[in-house]
């Protein structure tokens, strides 16, 4: 039962507000903007880059603007400017455009059905779950393809095998060149003209035809004017017919006058003039000309409409995959196109040749298409293959530059807002310092749920392992509105003015011990950006190996949040003060990197995804205890005027050097050895660090000098936050 005479005070609730509202309003896109980054097509490293950059200028803009706040009293105003420049970027990184990257594919030929083939570098970069679910599936996906035919072979199966009339050479009713006769032989009754070469258009060609099981014979009537008199006399008036005899052009005559008697002895090659009828309702057979020959170079090979148009450069069309039939074959993907709809609407059904044919005709029909399908898998197929065989991508692209400008506006005013918001906190506190915890919790609480409730709700809006992220922009945009309200309500007290705040800040700056603790500041900075930019590219990837992780990806990654909040952060914070008045603060900072270096080389181990649930926990530690030590022990050992400064200080040092430098470690270490080395690395390195953090305070503890004490806390005493300094001090002589 609650006391009867407990007292709410009023005058924090606004700023427990703006903990609970801000933190909700971060919380749907900041666990998830580095997976954001990964989706839009960014390596780790240039993500890791990205993250090593933005701290830079919170370094610099979280002192500037404390100086700025204590100097001019305005922190209100500078409060709520940049939770609106926060609110702004982060909605405008929503509208950056998809990558501009195309997806590519080949047509190739299988079992005489069409397929699109995609490759891969080495068969082992094949996804093989994706493969596996497509392959159970029954339904069909929608591919638009815009398909390379600068080569008119191009048009030989999208004519002959797909039936698509509209495209064939259908403008030619003729054909007229020399044609040079090598001997004249006798079967089944009917002489074979044999022709060796043949001219047409100036250009000499061998007259060879496609070979295979797939030929069709043309037999198309020509007409032949030939010197030999003697063959002439038996052609007569009489039309040869075109066919193939041994790969080559042979013209066969059936007309009574092909007995053995009247065969031709060809001494030397014979010149005919060659006239040959075109069936303009067959298109096809010039097709088959052009192709033996080799023969694209001319004119008449030159695809034509039946306006006697060319053929244009590129086929667009629907393709309809059946999904059942994606294979794999060596480092390829196969995906079966059951049939296409062309723009005009009409369904065709693209079958080709044998695959024993094709082999052969390699350059028969194997175009390039641009494909972009409705089936996310699909997509992340074809990604992942463009990726792998990739010799260089240029990851600073328009949409790089975008990305990149958006987060480091977004990050400023992350850093400003946070560093004021805590300022603010100690100045309503007043010399209850140790209540700092209770009212930072709240935005853990915003933190934990909304975190949760976006993956869940990211999941259930997604298809497969791409992630629709529209709803964490539209729960940012409400919650960070909702930031702002409130934050007009909040109290700023007046503190005492510092007539010169750097000299002041740069005295208290002379202490070993604060040199120290600033060392401990990036040690922890270094660990804390590892974890803010991969754990989730490193729960992805755990994931990923069963192949039902991508469906509750995003929904783990919130949990991950919520663990890290309801079971770390917020109990921990509530008794942060407790904890630090019996632990001490140098404990606790030693304690910190122990905690980090445990929960590192838990990563390090796990094949399970949802074992990294119980190890965020330690998230109470390394996050919960850790923040409110860094800025309560900022906070006292501030001098009077400068609190806005030194807090913005020390956030900048944390971030603007510890996550820096964390954020590019550690994109280089994942992106080389991978996210289990990386964690197992980060782990052995945050041990030695509390071990040289132990050794260090233990060597120094008897060392300060009574100037450094009065030039740090003697102000802060007589100023009324006795108590606390006190503690500070009593850590500092190892006897709390």
């Amino acid at each position: 039962m609650l006391p009867m005479k407990m007292k709410i005070d009023k005058k924090l609730l606004p700023i427990k507000g703006h903990f609970f509202l801000y933190n909700a309003g971060t919380a749907p896109l900041v666990p998830y903007l580095s997976t954001y980054a990964r989706q839009l097509g960014f390596s780790s490293a240039t993500v890791g880059l990205i993250y090593t950059i933005l701290p830079i200028f919170g370094l610099i803009a979280k002192p500037l603007f404390g100086v700025i706040a204590d100097r001019f009293k305005i922190q209100k105003p500078i409060f709520l400017l940049f939770q609106i420049v926060t609110l702004i970027s982060f909605s405008a990184i929503y509208f950056i455009p998809e990558n501009a990257s195309k997806l590519t594919a080949e047509l190739d030929c299988g079992d005489g059905a069409t397929m699109l083939k995609s490759c891969y570098k080495t068969a082992e970069e094949i996804d093989s779950c994706k493969i596996i679910s497509l392959g159970n599936q029954n339904g069909t996906a929608e591919c638009r393809m815009k398909c390379d035919m600068t080569s008119p072979k191009m048009w030989q199966t999208v004519c002959e095998h797909w039936d698509i009339p509209q495209y064939c050479y259908s403008n030619t009713e003729s054909i007229e060149y020399t044609s040079y006769v090598s001997n004249v032989t006798l079967r089944d009754k009917c002489a074979y003209i044999a022709s060796h070469n043949v001219t047409l258009e100036g250009y000499n060609f061998k007259p060879s035809c496609r070979i295979g099981n797939g030929f069709i014979d043309i037999n198309e009537p020509c007409s032949l004017k030939c010197g030999n008199q003697q063959l002439a006399g038996i052609i007569g008036q009489d039309k040869a017919n075109m066919t193939c005899v041994n790969n080559t052009l042979n013209y066969r005559l059936c007309n009574g006058n092909t007995s053995k008697e009247n065969v031709v002895e060809m001494n030397q090659p014979d010149q005919c003039k060659a006239s040959c009828e075109l069936d303009k309702a067959q298109p096809w057979k010039l097709m088959e000309i052009c192709l033996g020959w080799g023969a694209d170079v001319t004119n008449a090979c030159k695809p034509k409409t039946r306006a006697g148009e060319h053929l244009p450069d590129n086929l667009s069309f629907t393709g309809v995959v059946r999904l059942s039939k994606t294979v794999t074959e060596h480092n390829c993907v196969y995906l079966r196109l059951d049939h296409i709809v062309m723009d005009d609407g009409t369904i065709h059904y693209p079958d080709c040749v044998s695959k024993a044919q094709y082999e052969m005709e390699l350059s028969l029909f194997h175009p390039a298409c641009e494909i972009s399908c409705n089936n996310a898998q699909i997509n992340e197929l074809l990604q992942a293959a463009a990726d792998s065989t990739s010799e260089e991508t240029n990851q600073y692209t328009k949409q790089f530059w975008l990305f990149f400008m958006l987060m480091l506006i977004s990050w400023v005013g992350q850093a400003v807002t946070v560093t004021f918001a805590d300022a603010i906190c100690f100045n309503l506190l007043g010399t209850r310092v140790s209540q700092y915890g209770k009212q930072r919790l709240w935005g853990s609480v915003g933190f934990g749920l909304f975190s949760l409730l976006t993956g869940s709700l990211i999941d259930v809006f997604s298809d497969g392992a791409y992630k629709d992220y529209t709803i964490a922009f539209i729960l940012m945009f409400v919650f960070m509105c909702g930031s702002v309200i409130v934050s007009w309500f909040v109290r700023v007290e007046s503190t005492k003015f510092s007539v010169n705040i750097l000299a002041d800040v740069g005295s208290l700056l002379k202490s070993l011990h604060t040199c120290v603790f600033i060392a401990w500041t990036i040690a922890v900075g270094l660990c804390t950006g590892l974890i803010w930019q991969f754990l989730s590219w490193h729960i992805e990837d755990v994931a990923r190996l069963t192949c039902d992780g991508a469906d509750y990806m995003k929904t783990l990654q919130g949990l991950v949040s919520a663990i890290q909040t309801f079971c770390g952060e917020i109990p921990f914070m509530f008794l942060s003060g407790y904890i630090l008045k019996k632990l001490g603060h140098i404990n606790m900072m030693t304690v910190v990197l122990f905690a980090f270096g445990v929960r590192f080389v838990l990563y390090s181990v796990v094949t399970n995804a949802w074992w990294i649930l119980p190890i965020e926990m330690l998230q109470g530690i390394t996050f919960g205890m850790f923040y409110p030590t860094m800025t309560s022990y900022a906070n006292v050992v501030s001098p009077p005027g400068t609190e806005t400064t030194v807090q913005g200080l020390v956030g900048a040092i944390f971030e603007g050097i510890g996550t820096s430098l964390g954020s590019f470690i550690g994109g280089r270490l994942y992106e080389t050895y991978g996210g289990w080395n990386t964690f197992r690395w980060f782990g052995y390195g945050a041990f030695v660090a509390c071990v040289v953090h132990a050794l260090t305070q233990y060597l120094i503890k008897d060392k300060h000098s009574h100037v450094e004490l009065n030039q740090g806390y003697s102000s802060v005493i007589h100023y009324g936050h006795t108590n606390d300094a006190v503690h500070i001090l009593d850590d500092l002589d190892g006897e709390s």
